[in-house]
């Protein structure tokens, strides 16, 4: 069996879930939760157009896919620890 092959489960959490109010631009550098701009950028989140977090690192289809956004270390301990990848 080729292990590339193996299904994955994919869960979602939306993003307003562990996001602070208020928090609606990020730019480089800085926390998608908090806003707080980022010292030493360690780890991100995957982040789908319907504005949910998904526990994938895989590329979803164009028009589901934001990319990866910063996340802080103090904010990661909000989410479940396969919502989040190390940089």
């Amino acid at each position: 069996m080729n292990k590339h092959n193996i299904n994955r489960w994919i869960f979602q959490i939306p993003l307003s879930d562990v996001q602070d109010e208020g928090v609606n631009n990020v730019n480089n550098g800085e926390c998608i939760c908090c806003g707080k701009r980022i010292k030493n950028t360690m780890y991100n989140v995957h982040l789908l157009t319907n504005g949910n977090l998904v526990s994938s690192d895989q590329s979803f289809s164009d028009n589901e896919d934001q990319g990866f956004f910063n996340i802080g270390s103090d904010c990661i301990k909000r989410l479940p620890n396969n919502f989040y990848f190390k940089i």
